[in-house]
Order: structure tokens, then C-alpha cells, then sequence
């Protein structure tokens, strides 16, 4: 039996600079080789770190982030031939990405955009019934800024993060950052319709403008500034994702606008309920774009 490395500080550090790599490259081609290189790690260290932490192989990694994305703009990018969107996501060619989406979705490209929310063999999924009559009032379309975060990941979904935002907000309280200008975030790398809360990604942010540096856990990037459509719920986190999805089916599909294939974020307004799994004041920020 293979002896299990030690998962220490500096490898958090480490995997999740190539983790922010992916995210921001997954277009292009990217291999295992270069991520290496971004860890400071041996290629055969690597893949074992990776693994330990993300608690998926890298290129499993890769691929999932890819199909993930390219989920989103089948149903909100209608314009976009499937042959575009495999290419805009890092696919070489067509029959490889129909291929890898029907494996991991189990209907083709072009089922998938045609009805993959009424589509019932998702019974795993976070997927939420359309005719629910739920109010996401109306957006207020807005320009944000880049936004420099400091964060925790947390791999699968949990409809209770109080747990892990106690530890965020701690460390933040060590080094004294909460004593300056700072907001509540919460970045969500998948859509909230299809993907199982086991596989979901969501970090738990804090902006800071101060120099505060990356530490274990804790890492370091910033959110892509852009036009947003800005909603305000109060609900609290378990039906956040349900409140999310409503925004796409109810607002969206009849809007003049279209998703960037960037990741939604909230902003918690009232932080202390957070810590304490209360109701929670949240702006939720859908990027967007003017349809072609």
C-alpha cells in the first residue's frame, strides 16, 4: 500500500495557486507539466498532492471544470454553435467533447441545451423544479470593479457553511484584517441547476485591500470586474442555490442579456448570521453580458 503524504500547509499553498491557474486558463491548453511547475513540485509529487487535496485526479480536474462551463453557455448562449463553445472551453474537437459531456451529464451537447432541466435522470443533482413560485424581483443591471479576495475552498457544497466561515473569519480576526474596509463573499464556481452539492466548489471570501498574503488554507486572487445583474434575497443558506437558480429560468431567459462564463457571487450583507447559520441579507451578483 502506498504511503499517504502529509498534507501540510505549504501544499494548500501550493495547489491552489495551480487551482486559480485552471480556473483563469481552462481555455487553453493546459497541461500537467506547467501546473507542476506552478506548484514547485516534482511531476510525480504533484499528482499525488493534487489528489490528497482536491480529492480528484488533475486531469479529471481540468476536464470537470471544462464541462462545467461549457454546461452553462449551452443553455444560456444560444447563439453559440456547440462547435464554439467546445473550442471556447478548451475542447481540440467536437467528438471529444460530446464524448466527455454525455459521460458526465448522460445527454449530448445538444440534448443538454435543448432540455436539460426537465430532464429527470439528474435525480442526483441540485435540480430545482421551474414552476416553483418564487420571487427573484427585479435586477438593477451594474459595473463592478475587480475584487481581491483572500479565501477557503471548500469541496462539495455544503448548505451549512457556518463552520467554515468561523475558521475564515478567525483567521482574518489573527491578523487583524477586520479591522479595515472588508466585505463577505461567496464564489460560486458551478451552476446552481445540475451540479450534485458532492461535486460543487464555493469559496468563502473575504476582500481586503491590506497586503495580507496567502497561508495554508487560505489563498490569494480576485474576482474579474465586469456588468453583473444585482439581486437581493434574505433567505438563509440552504435555499440560497434554489433563490440562485430562479434568478436564470424566471429573469434571464427573458432578458436582453446573456451569462459571461465567469463565476456568480454573493455578498453577505449581515456576516454575523452567517457564523451562526441565521437569515441571511445577500446581494447576488450573475454576470452578464448584452445578448449578440
Amino acid at each position: 500500500m502506498a504511503k499517504k503524504l502529509g498534507t501540510n500547509k505549504t501544499h494548500f499553498e501550493q495547489i491552489n495557486l495551480t487551482l486559480v491557474y485552471i480556473d483563469q486558463n481552462y481555455s487553453t491548453d493546459i497541461t500537467v507539466k506547467e501546473l507542476a511547475t506552478i506548484s514547485g513540485y516534482s511531476l510525480f509529487h504533484f499528482h499525488k498532492i493534487f489528489k490528497e487535496i482536491v480529492g480528484e485526479n488533475v486531469n479529471s480536474y481540468i476536464r470537470n471544470t471544462r464541462l462545467e462551463k461549457a454546461s452553462n453557455l449551452l443553455l444560456y448562449n444560444q447563439h453559440k454553435t456547440i462547435k464554439n463553445i467546445a473550442i471556447d472551453t478548451g475542447f481540440t474537437t467536437s467528438t471529444g467533447f460530446t464524448a466527455s459531456f454525455k459521460k458526465k451529464f448522460g445527454l449530448t451537447p445538444k440534448e443538454w441545451r435543448k432540455s436539460g432541466y426537465e430532464n429527470k435522470s439528474f435525480s442526483e443533482a441540485s435540480i430545482i423544479e421551474i414552476k416553483e413560485n418564487i420571487n427573484v424581483g427585479t435586477p438593477e443591471i451594474v459595473k463592478e470593479a475587480k475584487i481581491p479576495i483572500l479565501y477557503m475552498r471548500v469541496y462539495g457544497y455544503e448548505k451549512d457553511v457556518s463552520k467554515t466561515w468561523k475558521k475564515m473569519v478567525a483567521w482574518a480576526d489573527e491578523f487583524d484584517m477586520l479591522e479595515k474596509p472588508h466585505r463577505y463573499i461567496g464564489l460560486f464556481h458551478n451552476h446552481p441547476s445540475f451540479t450534485p452539492y458532492s461535486n460543487a466548489r464555493y469559496l468563502a471570501c473575504i476582500q481586503n485591500l491590506s497586503n495580507a498574503f496567502r497561508s495554508g488554507r487560505v489563498g490569494k486572487c480576485t474576482i474579474s470586474s465586469g456588468r453583473f445583474a444585482k439581486f437581493q434575497f434574505k433567505c438563509k443558506h440552504d435555499k440560497l442555490y434554489k433563490m440562485m437558480h430562479a434568478t436564470y429560468i424566471k429573469w434571464l431567459q427573458n432578458s436582453d442579456y446573456e451569462v459571461r462564463n465567469f463565476p456568480a457571487y454573493v455578498e453577505y450583507k449581515n456576516p454575523k448570521e452567517l457564523v451562526k447559520n441565521g437569515v441571511l441579507d445577500i446581494d447576488f451578483y450573475m454576470p452578464i453580458q448584452l445578448k449578440s
